[in-house]
Formats: C-alpha cells, structure tokens, sequence
C-alpha cells in the first residue's frame, strides 16, 4: 500500500494542469478535450489515483448511489429486476448497493435500515415492506424511500406495483377455460399481501363461474419453511388438476417435484407462476405465467424516487401497473 493517498492536487502538480481541469477530465467532462482526458487518465492510473467517494459525497451533499433492499438471493426475479434498476440509473451515473434484510418476516427492519443509510445512500428501492419503526425512521430523517412489488399507501410510502387481484383474476379465467375445476393456489407467507391479491383474484373468477375452491386447496408457505414438497403433496391429495404458484420460481420447483413423482406437465397437472422471468432468463420450461411489465415498473420506481429525493414532502405515490397473463406450454 503507498504511504499516503494520491490527491487531485498530485496529479495537478505532475501534469502543469489545475486542479479543476484534472476532476473534470477523469469525469469525462465532454468541454475537456480528447486529447488532456487521455493524458489525465493515464497519468493518473501511473500514479495509482483512487477516487475517494466519501470526500466527493461531503462536498456535494450526494452519493450517487441508491440503495436497493430484498431478502432472497436466490430468486431470479431480484437479479432481473436489480440489473434493470442498475441499467436505468447508470443513465445519470447512479450506482447501487445491495442490501438483504435481516429480519424473518420478509420486512424491512430497523436493522437493515440503519446499516443502509449508514452508507450515506441518496435514496432506497426496497421490495420488502417496511416496519413501523423504519416509516418513522424514514420520515423523520426525510429519507428517500420507494416500495417496488408491494402496496405502501397504507403505510404511507410510495410504492409501484402490479394489480396482484388483476393477475390471479386473469389465471384463474384462463385456467378454467381450459376446463380446470379443482384449482390449488401455493402461496408466499400470509403476512404478504400481494399474495393474498392473487389468490384473491383467482378465487373471485372461479366463484362468478360457480367453481368452489375449498380452502384446502390454498396453501401458504412459512416464513421458517420454504419446501413446496408438502404443499404440493397435500394438493395432489385433493386432486387438483391445475396450481397456480405465487411466482415463477415456486412454479419450477412444483414441475420438478410433479416430474420426479411421474406426472406430466401440463398433461396430467397444469402449473403456472407469476412474474415472467423468462422474458429476460431463458430457462427451457415455457412457464405459463403473469407478466409485470418489469421495465415499465422500473422506470415508474426510479422516477417516484427522484421526485421524493427532489421534493421529500410531496404527495404519497401510488402507482399500479396491469397484469397481462403470457400462455406457454406448461398450461
């Protein structure tokens, strides 16, 4: 490591330029010729400059950087949406942090809250809902804060998302013109309310057709247990001819668990998801499922929170997107 750290004023001093020239060309400033961003920036990589951010960030006020909260890694649908997050923002040369919560609830904590904005972020897209405690938090130290996926008005932050209702409304319809009588539904947890919308809506088709759905043939994972082995075994117990998943990763695991036991696909069982995450990841399954606009609802985010970090007291967002069921193979 070198003694100390090499400053704008090292590089000034090597090259006979100000200090100002220096910054604006290693920021590509387009009024700093082709030929001195060049020079600059060699120089500079020789010399071994660092940026210090945190120094940047106390000058200005802002960091750039945006920080981005969910609590599964391994859902592709995080990693889709967070590229198409970082992809939109990278226009105004904004970075993000990734951040997952370390609550059990499938919240947004007080304690992922404190460890983000510790960072000195300028503003935060969270796909969790957050707790009382960060409301507060957020509204006391007028934090930019905008929920994706989930409904917030009842808690009073923005927040964009898609008609859940609309979607399961719009599976059930299209299952049952398939001939689908016995129906399951394999939810997320109770406490999330987007999937209590889809079973909603998927039930209010099924009953305007006169089609019972027993309350058996819904099942809610936990939040300590997330196999879909039981929950996929009890509804083939109940004969259902179709399940309908909460999103397309439960989706998949139900076809490999259907598959291992010998059923077919949609042959014997149909099974459909919701999120579309084969439009942007090609995995060979052809999953019938519901599309969110994923773009739409990224750009919609992004500006909500730009207007939050511009004018923090201004009017609560509500965004919501349509639902738009995609027919492929495995329905």
């Amino acid at each position: 490591m070198a003694d100390r750290r090499i400053l704008l004023k090292d590089i000034a001093e090597k090259s006979g330029l100000t200090i100002n020239t220096v910054s604006r060309a290693l920021k590509n400033k387009p009024d700093i010729s082709v030929g001195t961003r060049e020079y600059v920036q060699k120089l500079a990589l020789e010399m071994g400059y660092i940026p210090d951010v945190v120094a940047s960030s106390l000058r200005s006020g802002f960091t750039k950087t945006i920080g981005i909260m969910f609590d599964n890694l391994s859902n592709p649908y995080y990693m889709i949406m967070t590229e198409l997050i970082h992809a939109e923002l990278k226009k105004d040369d904004y970075d993000i942090m990734i951040f997952t919560s370390s609550g059990e609830n499938a919240q947004f904590d007080l304690e992922s809250f404190n460890k983000m904005v510790s960072r000195r972020i300028d503003g935060i897209i969270t796909f969790l809902k957050p707790t009382p405690d960060v409301v507060k938090a957020v509204n006391t130290n007028k934090i930019p804060l905008v929920i994706l996926g989930r409904e917030g008005d009842d808690i009073g932050i923005d927040s964009v998302y898609t008609n859940d209702f609309e979607g399961g409304y719009q599976i059930g319809k299209y299952l049952a013109s398939q001939g689908h009588q016995k129906i399951g539904y394999i939810g997320a947890p109770q406490d999330i309310l987007c999937s209590l919308k889809r079973l909603e809506g998927l039930r209010t088709y099924l009953d305007e057709k006169g089609i019972t759905m027993p309350v058996a043939q819904s099942k809610f994972l936990k939040h300590y247990d997330l196999n879909l082995v039981r929950p996929i075994d009890e509804l083939l117990e109940q004969k259902v001819t179709a399940i309908f998943c909460f999103n397309d990763t439960m989706a998949y695991d139900v076809i490999s668990h259907l598959q291992h036991k010998g059923y077919r696909v949609p042959e014997d069982i149909a099974v459909a998801g919701y999120d579309n995450i084969e439009e942007h990841l090609r995995v060979p399954v052809g999953l019938t499922t519901i599309d969110t606009h994923k773009e739409e609802l990224t750009h919609k985010t992004i500006q909500t929170l730009k207007a939050r970090m511009n004018h923090f007291d201004s009017p609560l967002v509500k965004l919501v997107n349509e639902a738009r069921i995609i027919i492929r193979k495995t329905a």
